[in-house]
């Protein structure tokens, strides 16, 4: 039997993913700013941090996403109930 699609789970997804995110860009500027100004180390923290909080393209991103896996997943079950229904092929 097939799993229906629950969107309640896919969003709860999305905002764990974002809260995921917002942490790991918090925790990258702290370890940046307590490393050397300049070196290699704090330059690449402050890459990361920079390169995350460009929220725009992170969003259409899961949007794209998001989409994508609500289309596939009712194609999907559309597809397996038409199968379910159909029975048995004979030859």
């Amino acid at each position: 039997m097939a799993r229906d699609f629950n969107l309640q789970s896919f969003i709860i997804s999305v905002v764990i993913v974002g809260v995921t995110l917002v942490i790991g860009i918090y925790i990258t500027s702290q370890i940046g700013a307590q490393m050397t100004a300049g070196s290699a180390a704090a330059n690449a923290a402050d890459d990361v941090v920079t390169a995350l909080s460009t929220g725009t393209s992170w969003v259409s991103i899961l949007v794209v996403v998001g989409f994508a896996t609500i289309i596939l997943t009712m194609l999907t079950s559309g597809l397996g109930s038409a199968a379910e229904s159909a029975g048995t092929p004979y030859y």
